[in-house]
C-alpha cells in the first residue's frame, strides 16, 4: 500500500522557527499532522548570521516536529526573507504565425519564460516568476489569453530574487541539520497562500506581515503578488509605544503611499504585531481603511486557531507546495494535448 505524502513547512525567522508537518490527502487537501515553534538563534533580519546556531536551531525543531508524527520528514520547503529579496516587473513577448492561430497553454508557458529570463547580477538568483497579465497582438491586457486567436503574444512577470548567498546559506543550514530541502519560497507567497481567501482573490490586498525585526508588505491584486518591499522594522521596534514611533510612523507612510498606487482596499496583518494590543484599530485609523488580522481557514487537523496564527507562515509553505503539486498533475495528464498543441504550433510556423 503506498504511503501518504508528508510535506513540512519550515519558516525560520529572527525571533522564533516554526514549522508544520502535513499529510497530503486524495483529494489535494491537507491534514496537519503536527507543529512546533520555539526561539530561534543565528538568525537576524531574516539571514543566517551564525550558521551553527541556525542549524541547531532548524534541527530541534524537526526533530520535536516528526517525533509527535512518527513519520518522515518528507519534502522541506522553506521560507525565505530579509532585505536581500527584491521584486521586479519584466515583459517578453513570442510570436506565433503571421496569420495569427490559436493560443495554446503551451504559448502561455513558453511566454512567460521568455517575459521571466532577466539578465541577473552574479551574485542574485531567482526564488519566483509570477505571470500578472499577457496581451495579444498588442492589445490591452488580460488574465489569460487560452483559446483566443493571434499573431503575436505578450507576457508580464513579476520577477522576485534574493542574493546567492543567503539562498545557499539556507540550503546549508538544513543540509547540516541532515535534511533535503526541495524548495526555497518568499515568505509572502506563502502568507498569501495561507491567509487570502476567495473574496480577498477577487479584490486588491495590502498583506503585512510584522515580524520581530522585519515588515514585509505585499501587494496581491487579484490574488497574485504584485508588488513587495521589506522594510528593516519589526514588532519589537514598535510594541513598547508604537503611538508615538517615528520609525512606525514612516512605515505608515510607505504603507499609506503603496496602498494608493495600486488602490488597495483592504489591508490584512499577520506576524509578531498581530498580537499587540490595539495595534489593528490604529493602523486602521492612520491608513483610513480596513484592517484585519490575517486568519489562516479551512485548516483540518490537530491544531488551534491560536496556534495556527503563530505558524501561518509555515502553514502557508504546505499550501503552496499542495498547488505546485495539484498544478503538476494537472500538466501530466495533459502531456497528449501539450503534443499535440506543440505538433500543430510546429505546422503553423513553418507551412
Amino acid at each position: 500500500m503506498k504511503r501518504a505524502t508528508i510535506i513540512t513547512g519550515l519558516d525560520i525567522g529572527s525571533s522564533k522557527v516554526s514549522a508544520v508537518a502535513a499529510e497530503i490527502m486524495k483529494d489535494g487537501g491537507f491534514t496537519i499532522l503536527s507543529q512546533i515553534t520555539q526561539g530561534s538563534k543565528g538568525i537576524s533580519k531574516g539571514s543566517i548570521v551564525s550558521l551553527n546556531d541556525a542549524v541547531a536551531s532548524a534541527s530541534a525543531v524537526l526533530a520535536k516536529l516528526h517525533e509527535k508524527t512518527s513519520r518522515g520528514a518528507g519534502d522541506i520547503y522553506v521560507s525565505i526573507s530579509g532585505e536581500t529579496v527584491k521584486g521586479a516587473i519584466s515583459t517578453g513577448m513570442i510570436p506565433l504565425s503571421l496569420r495569427g492561430r490559436e493560443i495554446t497553454r503551451s504559448d502561455m508557458d513558453r511566454c512567460a519564460n521568455v517575459a521571466g529570463t532577466i539578465h541577473l547580477p552574479f551574485d542574485r538568483e531567482i526564488i519566483h516568476r509570477i505571470v500578472q497579465r499577457y496581451s495579444v497582438d498588442d492589445k490591452p491586457w488580460i488574465k489569460t489569453p487560452l483559446g483566443l486567436y493571434g499573431s503575436r503574444l505578450a507576457c508580464e512577470v513579476y520577477v522576485i530574487t534574493a542574493d546567492a548567498n543567503h539562498m545557499q546559506n539556507i540550503y546549508k543550514c538544513i543540509n547540516n541539520a541532515g535534511y533535503d530541502l526541495k524548495e526555497i519560497v518568499f515568505a509572502g507567497m506563502a502568507d498569501g497562500a495561507a491567509l487570502l481567501d476567495k473574496d480577498d482573490k477577487g479584490s486588491r490586498v495590502l498583506l503585512l506581515d510584522m515580524g520581530a525585526s522585519l515588515t514585509e508588505v505585499c501587494v496581491f491584486l487579484e490574488g497574485i503578488l504584485s508588488d513587495l518591499e521589506i522594510v528593516p522594522i519589526g514588532a519589537d521596534n514598535i510594541k513598547d509605544n508604537f503611538r508615538d514611533s517615528e520609525q512606525f510612523a514612516g512605515l505608515l507612510s510607505k504603507i499609506s503611499a503603496k496602498r494608493q498606487a495600486f488602490n488597495v482596499s483592504s489591508v490584512i496583518l499577520t506576524g509578531g504585531a498581530a498580537f499587540i494590543d490595539s495595534l489593528v484599530e490604529f493602523i486602521e485609523e492612520k491608513l483610513s481603511c480596513k484592517v484585519s488580522v490575517g486568519v489562516t481557514k479551512d485548516i483540518k487537523g490537530d491544531i488551534s486557531s491560536i496556534d495556527s496564527v503563530r505558524v501561518t507562515t509555515a502553514i502557508g509553505l504546505v499550501k503552496y507546495a499542495c498547488e505546485n503539486r495539484a498544478q503538476k498533475s494537472r500538466e501530466a495528464k495533459n502531456i497528449p494535448q501539450r503534443i499535440s498543441s506543440a505538433v500543430v504550433e510546429l505546422f503553423n510556423n513553418y507551412f
